[in-house]
Parts: C-alpha cells; structure tokens; sequence
C-alpha cells in the first residue's frame, strides 16, 4: 500500500503546486496540455492516454478552452474530428507547470542518497511499464511488466 500512499501524496502536492501558479491548473489540466503540446490534438487520443472516457476529456477541454489555454479546430482532413492545440497562454501555462513539477521533482529527490537515484529510476521504470502493461490486460491484477517503456529522466 505504499505505492498507493505514495502515488496519492504526489498527486495532491502535484496539484497543490500546479494551483498557485499565475495560471493556476489542476493536474489533470496540466497533463492534458503537456500531452497536446507533444502532438496528441484529438480528444479519442488524450482519453486513451490517460485510460479516460471522451466525455471526461472533453469536460476538462472545454475549461481549457474557455479559460483560453486550448485551442479547438475543425480537422480539414475529417471534418468530424475536432483536433486541439495550445494557444501562447497555454504554452505559458504548460512550460510553469513543467517549471514548476521539476523543481518540486528536484526537491523530493535531494531526499535519496546520490547512490541510489539511478536505482530509484530503474524501478520507477519497471513499475511504469507494468502499468503500462496492465491498462492493456482484461484483468489488470495479472499484467506483467514489458510494454510501454518510460524514457523520461
């Protein structure tokens, strides 16, 4: 249970940070632009990203949209598909985050001995990838690690 315990405690220290910023964000906010500025524009792909539902990503859109962070366009290709991208605002508010998330990372990880950091990455690593792999399965609680390496330092 201390991965649960861990994970949650990321989660809401995450989104504290990320909500005193100019712009403030919520996590998942923050996840969706990061995932539209590295090309993922279609709302079928940002929800099987992050194992959501369309009108889940949708809702969060939509307040990305009004709050002028995201934009919404018609794909000249299908016309039935609406494709997203970041307005300058919503760089701006994207690369804080980033900022931000990376200096809470660096914070948290001067409490690991230097000697075990690469370990610490090697195992978050693996722990990745059989999430990864269990999003996959029909029974998640059987998933072996494999797929869906994780390259981020």
């Amino acid at each position: 249970m201390l991965l649960v315990s861990a994970s949650a405690r990321l989660n809401r220290l995450y989104g504290r940070v990320l909500g005193q910023l100019g712009t403030s964000l919520t996590y998942r906010q923050h996840r969706l632009l990061r995932r539209v500025s590295e090309g993922h524009a279609s709302m079928a792909e940002l929800a099987a990203l992050g194992n959501l539902t369309v009108p889940t990503v949708s809702e969060s859109v939509e307040g990305l949209v009004r709050r002028g962070l995201l934009n919404r366009e018609v794909n000249p290709q299908n016309r039935r598909q609406v494709l997203l991208s970041l307005t300058a605002e919503g760089r701006e508010a994207k690369e804080a985050g980033d900022v931000a998330l990376q200096a809470v990372n660096d914070r948290l990880l001067r409490a690991v001995a230097d000697e075990h950091r690469q370990v610490l990455h090697e195992s978050l690593v693996a722990l990745y990838d059989a999430a990864t792999d269990s999003f996959q399965q029909p029974d998640p609680t059987t998933a072996a690690a494999g797929a869906g390496r994780l390259t981020e330092t």
